[in-house]
Formats: structure tokens, sequence, C-alpha cells
């Protein structure tokens, strides 16, 4: 899904949550996640005070939640919620969204996951990019996301 489309009417400086899955998620399930996490945004709220947000799958691998914390900010209790509704999806899924022991990788022929053990070993890491979990503004996720290796924080774990 196109970030700028879906977030189109949201500044740079939203504050964004991504949720890396354990697995590619299939189309059914997207729309499936798509759809909870739009009703689930439509009532989100902080402090009885509606957020302005939206939430997606943006690739088979990671789901989105942005919010213009200028407006309203996330308090605890909210963001609670949010992490909540990921873990309910994940159950009901058999996925897991909180998964930090892979990495998602894209090449110039496909998007994949591998082992974050397995990144340092691999022969092509000049010519793969990978999406960071990391990301917190919706700025860096339209314009450094994927990222090349050598340009994110994932370089310390490559370089010898």
């Amino acid at each position: 899904m196109n970030v700028d489309q879906l977030f189109a009417d949201f500044p740079d400086n939203s504050r964004v949550w991504l949720y890396q899955t354990d697995r590619a998620l299939n189309d059914s399930e997207i729309e499936t996640v798509n759809s909870e996490l739009n009703a689930f945004v439509k009532e989100w709220a902080a402090h009885g005070n509606k957020l302005w947000a939206n939430a997606a799958v943006i690739n088979p691998y990671f789901v989105v939640i942005a919010v213009n914390d200028k407006l309203t900010p996330p308090s605890g209790c909210s963001i609670d919620a949010s992490v909540r509704k990921l873990k309910d999806l994940g159950k009901k899924l058999n996925a897991d969204f909180f998964t930090r022991m892979k990495v998602t990788i894209q090449t110039e022929k496909d998007t994949a996951q591998i082992p974050f053990t397995e990144l340092a070993n691999r022969s092509d890491l000049e010519e793969i990019s990978i999406f960071d979990p990391l990301v917190s503004t919706l700025g860096e996720l339209r314009s450094n996301w994927p990222l090349k290796i050598q340009e994110s924080s994932f370089k310390q774990f490559v370089n010898s």
C-alpha cells in the first residue's frame, strides 16, 4: 500500500508505530487486519479525545499506525490499547506482530524475511535494503524506508 496515499492528510512529523509480523500475511489476512484496524482507529481516543490516526498493512510484513500527535497526543493507555489490538489480531491470525528475531529485507527481486542472525552472512549486502522497524515519524517512513543497509542503524551488525 502506498504510504503517501494512505496518510496524505498527515504531516511528516506524525508519530508512527511499526509492527513487523513473523511471516508474510496473505491477501485475506491483510484485508482482515486493514478492516479491524480501520474500525479501531475510528474509535481510538486518548482521555476521551479522538486521535487523528490511520493504520494499515503497508507490505505483507508490516502494519503501521500513524497519529498526528500535534492535534491530540496519544496517552499511555491509548498506546496500550493499540498494542492489545495487535496482540488480539496476532492471536486471531496465528501471527506474531512483535517479532524481533527476524528482519525484513528487499532485494532487486523481492521482499523477504530472514532470521536476524543471518543478516551479516549475506553475500549481497550492498544490494539489499532493510525495513527498519524503529522508524518513529511518518516523514522517515516516507523518505527512508526501506533503506540500504549501509545507511541504516543495522550497519553496525554487518560491518566487521
